[in-house]
């Protein structure tokens, strides 16, 4: 039996795919799985979080029955991996990135090799079956790991990663200082180079979180804000309309700044009164990361694997 081999063209980008994809060839190997990340030539792993993958590199010789995992973003990969004789399958983390710059933008020839799909949510999974041929597509969900992310003591802090959203936030800061009468009292946790464990400790005191989610499949980092008991306002991101709802966060409009400043402005009301709506609301909202749990996506990787790719241990 062959190995699972997860290539990865940037192992060491910050990104909530890099995470996910380590975390499956982690699981993978502690199921009994022969199962690797393998990255190009010496390029730099991830370090910023703690993981137990199998880590090779491209010099290591593939065998004809490994199975290869490619993402869906690296049209690159795909035409040199194409004429290999090797099972392979597309792990789709963002549709967008798949139709925008991925698989969509490969020539036929090479397109024909790429029918096996693993989707992170039903909602991906579903944007394949209507825009890309396919043999099979199933639903390994991401996760917010909640052996990390859970709620510490409240702080007047307000957390964000602004990543794809950098413009945004500084609109969107102004206008909260403007209108939140005591928005001096709030202070700023910007998450942009931390580590794993340095976002869950500033999420877990964090009584408000910002989305500036864009475009995205999931959204890992909204599901460890839920998971970390905050007060969300901002965008879903679009995918993550699959889990959003006006129980668990307050909810705008993509790209409307103001009406994000006033839904943070709310939110910092709802927190600094306390009391039942505010407790609901975290409630709600850590429900629905308990939804999308290690212990779910464990059961589904094997599922996928063992049932459906008929590999075993």
């Amino acid at each position: 039996m062959g190995r699972i081999v997860y290539l990865t063209p940037y192992p060491g980008s910050r990104t909530g795919g890099t995470k996910i994809t380590y975390r499956h060839v982690e699981t993978l190997g502690a199921l009994g799985y022969d199962a690797a990340v393998r990255r190009p030539g010496t390029s730099e792993v991830a370090r910023w979080f703690r993981h137990e993958a199998e880590i090779e590199d491209a010099s290591r010789p593939l065998g004809p029955d490994d199975i290869l995992v490619l993402p869906e973003d690296s049209p690159e990969t795909m035409r040199r991996c194409a004429e290999l004789p090797n099972r392979k399958v597309i792990f789709c983390q963002n549709p967008y990135a798949l139709a925008g710059h991925g698989l969509a933008t490969v020539e036929p020839d090479v397109a024909r090799h790429y029918r096996t799909f693993m989707a992170c949510s039903m909602g991906v999974a579903d944007f394949i079956a209507r825009y890309f041929p396919y043999d099979m597509i199933s639903v390994v969900p991401a996760f917010a790991d909640e052996r990390v992310f859970r709620p510490a003591d409240k702080r007047p802090v307000i957390a964000c990663t602004p990543r794809k959203r950098p413009a945004e936030l500084q609109i969107i800061r102004l206008m909260f200082s403007r209108i939140h009468p005591r928005a001096a009292d709030w202070d700023w946790h910007v998450l942009e180079t931390a580590t794993e464990d340095e976002v869950a400790a500033a999420m877990g005191e964090a009584s408000l979180f910002l989305s500036l989610a864009r475009l995205e499949a999931f959204s890992i980092t909204t599901l460890e804000a839920m998971a970390s008991g905050c007060l969300i306002a901002g965008f879903t991101g679009i995918g993550p309309r699959e889990y959003t709802n006006p129980t668990n966060g307050l909810w705008v409009d993509e790209d409307d700044c103001e009406a994000a400043a006033f839904a943070l402005a709310r939110a910092a009301g709802m927190a600094e009164a306390g009391g039942g709506a505010a407790a609901l609301m975290r409630h709600a909202a850590r429900s629905t990361a308990a939804t999308w749990s290690h212990t779910n996506f464990t059961n589904a990787l094997v599922r996928f694997w063992r049932d459906e790719m008929g590999v075993t241990p």
